[in-house]
């Protein structure tokens, strides 16, 4: 029994983004219904592949959850999941995948108190708000690209899901206060998430550092992101391994972890920047 058992999540359309965001759900506990079309979901045929031909991808973004195959004919059974559910977690903004069409204002007639989250590469206004896009092309309008890689050539991309992690940590966010918001007024919410936006959040502040430091950041090696040290992924004995030493604390836990109390209490090595 996790902290959120009492919810009932339905989750449609076919985006990474509502997938996790599901996904951190189910892992506190709720009750996730996955809707899929007949062919099931295309990320099921995302890789990279085990040798027995399921998706590494798709197996993360999906633990703990049921799956439901519905057909275009089985609008009405979408409509009784829904209007049971609490929270209707709808990526068809990103990815329709054959998913029966729903009346939505029907839907809130029968079930006020439902929380809707809908998920669009640019959300649901603005300029860029009928574009078509890939998590790569958010990944290059917001600077995600720009300081991976090679000192040397072309920024790196690599295949996989960033921007939906980003995009369904921030709708995980919105719909988890709109849970508590329900408590204390009984009513329903709706709110669009702009994957784009939730993205870009992540890169703003580098700006406000080119205005503060007088200095543009760059591309300074592979598996190396200015401005931190040592934040990366290492080959060991052990296999791969994750470093994340953004704040002073994390420095100091991760030099107690390997015995190195003389890089600790270095105090030229307190902040990251100076570590690089």
């Amino acid at each position: 029994m996790g902290a959120l058992s009492h919810l009932r999540i339905v989750e449609i359309g076919s985006a990474a983004a509502t997938s996790y965001c599901a996904r951190l759900f189910a892992d506190f506990g709720a009750d996730v219904q996955k809707v899929e079309p007949q062919a099931g979901d295309p990320l099921r045929r995302t890789a990279p592949l085990t040798p027995q031909g399921h998706s590494a991808w798709f197996a993360f973004l999906n633990f703990n959850k049921s799956s439901v195959v519905l057909a275009q004919r089985d609008a009405s059974r979408l409509h009784e999941l829904i209007a049971g559910c609490d929270i209707l977690l709808d990526g068809r903004g990103v990815a329709a995948a054959d998913c029966p069409d729903i009346d939505l204002d029907t839907i809130r007639r029968d079930n006020p108190g439902l929380i809707h989250l809908d998920l669009a590469w640019f959300g649901d206004r603005g300029p860029y708000a009928d574009f078509a896009a890939t998590d790569s092309t958010i990944r290059a309008l917001t600077g995600l690209v720009k300081l991976v890689g090679p000192e040397q050539g072309p920024p790196m991309h690599a295949p996989d899901f960033q921007v939906g992690i980003l995009g369904g940590l921030w709708g995980f966010i919105a719909a988890a206060a709109s849970v508590l918001g329900r408590m204390q007024d009984g009513r329903g919410r709706e709110s669009h998430l702009s994957l784009f936006e939730a993205s870009i959040a992540v890169t703003e502040y580098i700006m406000f550092e080119a205005f503060q430091r007088g200095d543009i950041m760059r591309r300074i090696g592979v598996n190396r992101f200015w401005p931190t040290f040592p934040v990366g992924i290492y080959e060991t004995r052990q296999g791969w391994l994750g470093v994340t030493t953004v704040t002073p604390a994390q420095w100091r836990a991760f030099c107690e972890m390997l015995g190195l109390n003389e890089l600790r209490d270095d105090p030229t090595l307190v902040m990251g920047v100076d570590r690089l």
